[in-house]
């Protein structure tokens, strides 16, 4: 990109017309850039129905704000070439650890890669949102919202991830996405290995997959969506799934999930479920020093992990511009030394005041059948600003 000359008029004209999308700047060869983002924070008050530790919090919901750089090349020989990179800091206090004593800078990289379009589709190279769950994540209700997950003011809420599906996360991966095939598309990726499912250990946050690990094997995602429209509404269905070899555990991964949206008149609905195998990583002895008195934590070996889970999902958008809406999700963890099931309602309100403006008032009420300790009523209100 060279003598990149800021098109003052043209940004202006954008930043009033549409400025959700973002403020963009253009070089002499045709390059350009284009500079988004959101920032949101909310009001919540959870009530620990056991304990009684009730809390309250100033902070982030779901997301973190976003600070989004998209560079865009003139058409060359029939290829659009573009790059994304996003930073993703957040409002909270103690943000990510920055002032915890656990490390951390409170500024979070989540995306960064690069894409190559053409007639043959697409490659996308860098590290993006996986395949597997991803569709489910971005129909959730809770995605500009709150879910559940409160408490401790370092990272963000969890939404409905672990009680209703599994995280997508944001992976290193080289993806393929064919062309749009009279809505049907297909996206084959290779992902950089992660970690088994730890968190089954620590609910109710369900089975979050988080971290790295090396071995000689990739993991492998794929993804088959449909998606069109009719009088008055509109539809999409998906179906996708992942694989990993894991070495040295006793279980491989194994992940699949179905679901679909439908859209007609004002009403909206979203139906999915999820069914995985993995395992869950050993934990090693530890020994810790409090007050001058020595302890001993005992290893935990590797074990097998099988859980599902589903959502449903069913609102009304009034005026196309406010969406009351609810949702019912469930988690059966089938693991032998914790089968549990747990339970998970979130009913909001979502109202675009304009294109830079979302309100949203929450309430989730979370119901574990074997353990009230994990029992919790979450109340948010909030909003996003978008630029």
């Amino acid at each position: 990109m060279k003598k990149l000359a800021l098109a003052s008029m043209v940004a202006a004209a954008a930043a009033v017309a549409a400025p959700a999308q973002a403020v963009t700047v253009m070089a002499e060869d045709g390059w350009t850039l284009g500079v988004s983002g959101s920032v949101n924070q909310f009001a919540v008050f959870t009530d620990n129905d056991a304990t009684g530790n009730d809390t309250s919090e100033v902070r982030d919901g779901l997301l973190p704000s976003f600070i989004n750089f998209d560079m865009t090349a003139p058409t060359m020989n029939g290829l659009d070439i573009a790059a994304h990179i996003s930073f993703s800091p957040s409002t909270n206090t103690d943000s990510y650890g920055a002032t915890a004593g656990v490390g951390g800078s409170g500024l979070e990289q989540r995306e960064v890669y690069f894409t190559v379009d053409g007639s043959f589709g697409q490659i996308l190279a860098g590290k993006a949102l996986g395949l597997y769950g991803s569709h489910n994540i971005l129909t959730d209700q809770t995605l500009f919202g709150v879910g559940y997950g409160t408490g401790g003011n370092l990272q963000t809420t969890l939404g409905g991830i672990g009680l209703g599906y599994d995280y997508a996360s944001w992976r290193s991966q080289i993806r393929y996405t064919t062309p749009d095939m009279n809505g049907f598309k297909a996206a084959f990726a290779i992902v950089d290995p992660t970690s088994g499912a730890t968190s089954l250990n620590t609910k109710p946050t369900g089975p979050v997959i988080t971290g790295g690990r090396d071995q000689d094997d990739l993991r492998y995602e794929a993804d088959l969506s449909y998606a069109g429209s009719f009088d008055g509404g509109s539809y999409m269905g998906w179906v996708s799934g992942a694989f990993q070899n894991n070495d040295d555990l006793p279980e491989d991964a194994r992940y699949w999930t179905v679901g679909g949206t439908l859209a007609l008149g004002g009403f909206e609905f979203m139906a999915q479920y999820s069914d995985a195998e993995d395992s869950i990583d050993p934990v090693a002895a530890s020994l810790t020093i409090t007050g001058g008195v020595p302890a001993v934590t005992a290893a935990t070996p590797a074990s097998e992990a099988e859980w599902s889970q589903y959502i449903v999902q069913a609102g009304y958008r009034f005026a196309g511009t406010t969406l009351v809406s609810a949702n019912y999700a469930e988690l059966e963890d089938d693991n032998a030394s914790t089968d549990d099931t747990i339970e998970k309602w979130t009913v909001g309100v979502y109202h675009d005041v304009n294109a830079n403006l979302k309100l949203i008032a929450e309430y989730t009420s979370v119901e574990d059948d074997n353990e009230d300790a994990f029992d919790q009523d979450i109340f948010a209100i909030g909003g996003f600003v978008f630029f």
